[in-house]
């Protein structure tokens, strides 16, 4: 199976700078302390989008299995990913009303389809 897991989000106003930064800066750690089955597959920045509340930010990881989100979640509890995950947060945008949506994908070849 394959799945990509994808959290958006918007960076609080003035940060969106340091938060790149901050980002390029730890992209080799975040990448590193996925654990196995999981693979951090990079946060991105929308360029256009029609959707009004998904966020202005997306991060983006690969999942080989269901049980994956478990493993995922056990990381950020504590170690590498626990830090990198809680500096992130220091960017987000925590107003309310602010962008943020959370998609589960999987595979088409894998997914259950009924017509």
């Amino acid at each position: 199976m394959d799945f990509i897991l994808t959290y958006g989000y918007d960076i609080a106003l003035g940060k969106a700078s340091e938060f790149q930064r901050w980002a390029n800066a730890n992209e080799q750690a975040w990448k590193d302390a996925m654990p196995e089955g999981t693979a951090y597959a990079g946060t991105y920045a929308a360029v256009f989008s029609t959707e009004k509340n998904a966020g202005s930010f997306f991060t983006i990881y690969q999942l080989d299995s269901y049980g994956a989100q478990d493993r995922l979640a056990a990381a950020l509890k504590e170690g590498e990913l626990a830090r990198i995950m809680g500096e992130s947060m220091q960017f987000m945008d925590q107003e309310t009303g602010a962008g943020w949506s959370q998609f589960l994908l999987k595979s088409v070849a894998d997914a259950t389809i009924w017509d």
